[in-house]
This record gives structure tokens, sequence and C-alpha cells, in this order.
């Protein structure tokens, strides 16, 4: 991501400078997440919507941030992990009416830490795979593709909070009006004479 790139230019570890926080467990820019799985790290901050690029042009305002808890462990089976949870709020706009549109993010998060695509193939089910190439990682990299997947394809808002009722009208023309008188059938008539003799 743009904002990342120029970080740590030097090479060799990452640096571990918070993007948001005052606590002594701030959220890093970057880690080596294998050392932080065999250190049991956990982390605390926020992300400035802003930051996120690759979402950016889905909101209909930047402002704002998610606040992340991460914590990286290993678990009996020797799977080396990266635990997320991201909550806040996006503001898109609804493709119905062009409104506001709130969306709620509470993003959890299991990823297994993998260098070699083979490892997938014996991955629990508990587990997405996190595939790494390089070391260190952008932590936004991967709250940005998690907050993604939340995104739905076409924001609507929920029946009910809508400014344009008429969008389920074209449904409604499928079905037959209850209050219009209903014409005689002219066949009708054929097929009770026809009874008849």
């Amino acid at each position: 991501m743009e904002l990342l790139v120029f970080f740590d230019m030097l090479g060799g570890c990452g640096y571990n400078s918070p993007l948001m926080s005052g606590r002594d467990d701030r959220l890093p820019l970057q880690v080596d997440p294998f050392r932080m799985a065999e250190l049991g790290r956990e982390f605390e901050g926020t992300i400035e919507l802003r930051l996120l690029k690759r979402l950016v042009p889905l909101l209909r305002s930047d402002s704002g941030t998610l606040k992340v808890n991460l914590d990286f462990g290993i678990d009996v089976a020797g799977v080396k992990f990266m635990h997320g949870l991201a909550t806040g709020e996006l503001l898109l706009e609804c493709q119905r009416c062009m409104g506001k549109m709130i969306l709620p993010l509470h993003i959890e998060f299991r990823l297994a830490l993998m260098r070699d695509e083979r490892q997938i193939e014996t991955l629990a089910e508990e587990y997405e795979p996190l595939l790494i190439e390089a070391v260190p990682i952008y932590i936004a990299d991967v709250i940005e593709d998690e907050a993604l997947l939340a995104v739905p394809q076409i924001p609507k808002h929920e029946e009910g909070e809508c400014a344009v009722t008429i969008a389920a009208a074209p449904d409604k023309l499928l079905e037959p009006e209850k209050d219009v008188e209903q014409k005689p059938n002219p066949f009708a008539v054929l097929a009770k004479l026809k009874k008849e003799h």
C-alpha cells in the first residue's frame, strides 16, 4: 500500500511503530508474524480508514477508524496463527436510494501463517490460510483484506430503512392485483355450453 511502502526501506526486520495507540502493546505497522507467533504477542490499536487505499473507493466517506485486536500464537498441532478482531463502521452508499448507509463491522478471523501453498491441504477447518511470501507483513493489508470481504457487492438498506419504497415494484408487477375487478373469460361461456349438451 502507498502509505506503507516508504516506512522501512533499509531492509532488515520491520519496525514496531504504532499506527495509533498509547498502549504498551500498541498495534505495529508491520511485523514478522512467525516471530510474533513464537513469542505469543498481542496487540491493540486503531487503523484510520483513509489509509486503506483499496477500501476507500467503496466508501462514501473515509473518515473514521477501525479498532483492531490481534494475538499471535502456536496451537497444539504446531500451527502458527494470527487471530484478529476488527470493529467499526463504514459509511457506504445505498445502491437503491443513493443515500447514506452505515455498515457496522465486526470482523473476526483466524489465519494460519504459511510459507508454502502445500500446507493448505492439511489445514484445520477453523483456519483460513495466510500465505506469506516475505516478511515483514503490513498489518493494515491484512485488516483491509478482511474488511473488503465484509462489504456487500451491492450495498442496500434493509427493508423499511430505505428512502425508495418502490424498490420492490418490479416483483409486484408479476403478481395479479387483488383490487382490480376480474373480467369474465369469454371462453368460460363456451365451456358451460359444452357441459350442458
